[in-house]
């Protein structure tokens, strides 16, 4: 049995380590955290903070236009037919919003949310422009307008195309992992401490 004064001495003792274990608790929750706080702003100070484009995907488009003016619906104009095939090229850049990007550390992994990819920009080259045959009728010629017409109707049917290839917008991903991993590897505090992950949303037809 313990006397009096060691009852104390070892109530001392239990209360002073109980202590010191919510001290150290505390301290390396604390520490946890900032250091949670110092690599999501690290990280965040090196990935983009607006439109990245993951991915340039070049084209050349065959164009065939063919048309003739109508009196009534039903009825053509005569001498109105006019008609053109050609080739033009165009650059369709895929890539997303950086604000949206989500960071989340979890045990040793660093979890990067990254957002939909979209279609930033689509740009054809009228320098790149080639003419193989054209024919207009007498009182039909074609336009600049005509020309715009045609370029934007192009273009809806060409980014239509492109929004239902899943492997186009995989590869864009696939991309965008490669350059940011590189980059989030070898950070001081991450490299041979965590492993980078990358989550994105469900691959659509429709992405």
């Amino acid at each position: 049995m313990f006397s009096g004064f060691e009852f104390v001495v070892i109530f001392i003792i239990l209360i002073l380590g109980l202590g010191v274990g919510i001290f150290v608790g505390k301290k390396l929750k604390f520490l946890s955290k900032e250091t949670h706080i110092n690599i999501t702003s690290t990280i965040k100070e090196i990935l983009p903070v607006s439109e990245f484009a993951c991915l340039v995907y070049h084209y050349r488009d065959v164009v065939k236009h063919k048309d003739k003016e109508k009196i009534l619906s039903w009825l053509t104009a005569p001498f109105t037919g006019k008609k053109a095939i050609y080739t033009i090229d165009g650059t369709v850049k895929l890539g997303f919003n950086g604000k949206e990007i989500k960071i989340k550390t979890s045990y040793n992994n660093i979890v990067v949310y990254m957002p939909k990819i979209t279609i930033l920009s689509h740009e054809m080259h009228p320098e790149t422009f080639e003419l193989y045959d054209e024919q207009t009728g007498l009182f039909s010629k074609y336009t600049l307008k005509d020309a715009n017409d045609i370029e934007l109707e192009r273009k809806n049917e060409i980014e239509s195309k492109i929004t239902k290839n899943i492997d186009l917008f995989r590869q864009a991903r696939e991309s965008a992992n490669q350059q940011f991993a590189s980059l989030l590897e070898n950070l001081p505090g991450i490299k041979g401490m965590y492993s980078i992950v990358f989550e994105w949303p469900p691959l659509t037809v429709e992405n």
